[in-house]
């Protein structure tokens, strides 16, 4: 009668250990990057070298695709009269062929295994795309420029790269050179509001580091000071200089290669803000 018993419990055991789940396997964390290209457009530039000594002290290598004056996508900035967008650097109509090139022959060389994305360009009120003149800020205008960021997007991964947003935050004041940019400010607003959403809808190649939070922890106005004599953009409220820039570098390497988590980025709205017209301060709010 013993040995039936045992034989009993034994095999309820062994159905109860078929029956039960298996345990799932701790995830595991991907491996630090190795090499990362940047692009974008000043900001961008003004980060590199802070970057570059940041990631070169964890084994890192950095390098830059960003260009001065030229966005990550492609399509003419205007004017708000239709004329082409030039300024002290040159005429902007030539960035997206260049820029692309640009890109494409370092993804060829260097191989990256991580695209770090910081750029304020695709917020500019005017730009010709597909032969369009569009808007940004309005319905069409947003969408025509999600598509273009979509395409940009693709082709940096294409060859198996993760692809990380920085949205460039609204302008610190006050600063050395900064003078207040209300409609600049409120389009670098929208657009960060536009890539956390991309980020989260794709989420299996973007991923993002929330400058603004980082930089603006109360929303515009963006302070100069994000920490006790820190002054990541001093010299003129919107690039980067200096110690506080070593400051940012650092942190943004840590969470680059994994050590650090991002900050968690506000929550992502359902629509996103649009007004009709050239701009975001017009009356009403209506869905893209």
């Amino acid at each position: 009668m013993i040995v039936r018993l045992g034989l009993l419990l034994s095999c309820v055991t062994l159905v109860a250990l078929q029956a039960a789940p298996a345990l799932a396997a701790p995830a595991q964390q991907p491996a630090p990057p190795q090499r990362i290209l940047l692009v974008g457009d000043s900001t961008a530039e003004t980060m590199y070298p802070f970057l570059r000594d940041a990631a070169a002290a964890q084994g890192i290598t950095v390098e830059s695709a960003a260009r001065i004056g030229c966005g990550v996508i492609d399509g003419e900035p205007k004017n708000d009269d239709g004329q082409s967008y030039r300024d002290i650097f040159g005429d902007t109509s030539q960035c997206a062929g260049i820029t692309a090139a640009m890109q494409n022959d370092l993804l060829a060389t260097e191989h990256p295994d991580l695209i770090v994305w910081l750029s304020g360009w695709e917020s500019w009120p005017n730009r010709v795309l597909d032969g369009q003149l569009v808007h940004f800020g309005t319905i069409e205008g947003n969408k025509a420029v999600m598509a273009h960021i979509d395409a940009a997007v693709n082709r940096l991964t294409a060859g198996g790269a993760h692809l990380v947003f920085m949205p460039v935050a609204p302008n610190a004041y006050p600063s050395v050179r900064g003078v207040p940019t209300y409609a600049n400010d409120a389009r670098l607003v929208q657009l960060a509001k536009m890539l956390r959403t991309y980020a989260q809808q794709h989420s299996d190649k973007v991923s993002l580091i929330d400058l603004p939070v980082m930089l603006c922890p109360n929303g515009p106005m963006c302070p100069a000071e994000v920490a006790p004599g820190i002054r990541p953009r001093n010299l003129d409220g919107f690039h980067f200089d200096g110690d506080g820039a070593v400051w940012l570098a650092n942190q943004l390497t840590a969470m680059l290669d994994g050590s650090t988590p991002p900050p968690p980025s506000p929550g992502v709205p359902t629509c996103a803000a649009a007004s009709v017209g050239n701009g975001l301060g017009a009356a009403g709010r209506k869905c893209a």
